[in-house]
């Protein structure tokens, strides 16, 4: 009678003892031995890539290290202040283009051609005779006198002259406003790469808790290990 009732308290033991090892680690997992302090690491990522991702395109970086929201906000506002620089600088250079096709036809000017400084002194002064004059004045070089009758201009009136100014400075605050949406890249690249340094680690919630569960198969009991590292 006695070797029956401890065998069946034995039995019992066993039984119990194998229902509180069992414990279930994240869901539908189940096994005999876990370990409280294996915590789930975090993503490797390699800071020097993601920076270099962003710098040579913003949010390139924020995507690799799984930040999609931030990736489409830096990539946004470069892809926008790229298309900003290109087309104020296509009208700047459409803007040089029709100032110097009006000095062209308004000031006679022929087939030769100079540098910038030319078309600059097309608009400070009346004509060719005008502007060499001033610089044996001020005891210029004679090589800054223009002696070809190719580059000689002459402007009907000030109007026209006034015209043409009006058109070279149109295209100047084009190149302006192209030079302020390149300037926009370079911010939006180093704010990229700052925002990777600065926050670059993720924000993580912990926590322990238990709950009772059975066992995939529906034939034990078991204890539910819920963490949250």
């Amino acid at each position: 009678m006695r070797a029956r009732a401890y065998t069946a308290w034995l039995l019992a033991a066993t039984l119990a003892v194998q229902v509180a090892a069992q414990v279930t680690v994240e869901e539908e997992i189940v096994t005999n031995e876990v370990s409280l302090f294996d915590v789930k690491a975090e993503k490797e990522y390699n800071l020097i890539a993601a920076m270099g991702l962003s710098l040579a395109l913003p949010g390139m970086g924020h995507y690799y290290t799984d930040k999609p929201k931030s990736a489409f906000a830096y990539l946004s506002v470069d892809v926008a202040s790229l298309f900003g620089a290109l087309v104020f600088y296509g009208l700047a250079d459409t803007q040089e283009k029709n100032a110097r096709s009006f000095a062209a036809s308004a000031a006679g000017i022929g087939s030769a051609r100079s540098g910038e400084a030319y078309w600059r002194h097309i608009g400070a002064y009346m004509d060719a005779a005008e502007y060499n004059e001033a610089v044996e004045l001020s005891r210029g070089s004679a090589d800054d006198i223009y002696q070809d009758p190719e580059n000689w201009w002459r402007w009907a009136d000030k109007d026209q002259q006034d015209e043409y100014n009006n058109l070279r400075q149109r295209a100047r605050n084009f190149r302006v406003a192209s030079s302020f949406f390149v300037g926009a890249m370079v911010v939006n690249r180093i704010l990229s790469i700052v925002d990777l340094r600065v926050f670059r680690k993720k924000s993580l919630s912990s926590g322990i808790h238990f709950e009772a569960a059975l066992t995939p198969d529906a034939r034990e009991s078991a204890l539910m290990l819920i963490t949250n590292f």
